[in-house]
C-alpha cells in the first residue's frame, strides 16, 4: 500500500469513495433517505465535489492510500492562515477509509502522514471536527495525540517537541 498525495486522476476514485463514507454515516445519522436528499445538495457535498476539489488538491495536505491500482483511503486537509490566533492551522476537513480494508492502520498512516506535512509546511495546530457519536475517528485522533473537547473538535499542537510523527 502507497500513501501519496493525490492527483487529479483520482478524482473519480475518491469521489466515489468519500461518497461511499458520507452516504455509510448518513444512513445512521439522517431521518431522510439518501435518495430522497436534493441532487445538487448531494452534488456539492464532500471535499471531493467540484467545487472543493482543487483547493484540496492544489493544497499538498491531501493524500490517499492505493493498494494495487485501486484508491482504498483518503484524507483531505488544506492550510488555514489566520485562523483562532494561529498563522498556519492544518484544517482537516474529511477522511475515509474503503471499508473492506479498514482496521488496517491505513487510516492511521493517513492522518499521521498529513499531521507531518502539515508541521513540515509550517503549521502550528491541526484541527477536525469529529461527530461525538463516530468513536473510531475519535479513538484514531487520540492515538495521535489530539486533544478532544465537547466540542466536537480535535486538536493537535505541532509546536510541542514531544511529538512523534
Amino acid at each position: 500500500m502507497e500513501i501519496r498525495p493525490v492527483r487529479i486522476k483520482d478524482i473519480e476514485g475518491v469521489r466515489d469513495l468519500e461518497i461511499s463514507c458520507v452516504r455509510e454515516y448518513f444512513a445512521a445519522t439522517l431521518e431522510n433517505r439518501w435518495e430522497d436528499l436534493p441532487q445538487d445538495w448531494k452534488d456539492n457535498l464532500g471535499a471531493s465535489s467540484r467545487n472543493h476539489f482543487k483547493a484540496y488538491l492544489d493544497s499538498g495536505l491531501s493524500l490517499v492510500a492505493e493498494e494495487d491500482g485501486e484508491i482504498v483511503g483518503f484524507i483531505f486537509a488544506q492550510m488555514l492562515h489566520h485562523i483562532c490566533d494561529e498563522d498556519n492551522l492544518l484544517w482537516i476537513e474529511n477522511m475515509g477509509v474503503h471499508p473492506y480494508f479498514r482496521r488496517n492502520m491505513i487510516g492511521y498512516k493517513l492522518l499521521r502522514e498529513c499531521v507531518r506535512l502539515g508541521r513540515e509546511k509550517g503549521a502550528t495546530v491541526a484541527h477536525a471536527m469529529i461527530q461525538p457519536d463516530n468513536a473510531p475517528s475519535i479513538l484514531l485522533y487520540k492515538k495521535l495525540g489530539f486533544f478532544m473537547d465537547r466540542r466536537e473538535v480535535a486538536l493537535l499542537d505541532l509546536r510541542d517537541p514531544a511529538l512523534r510523527i
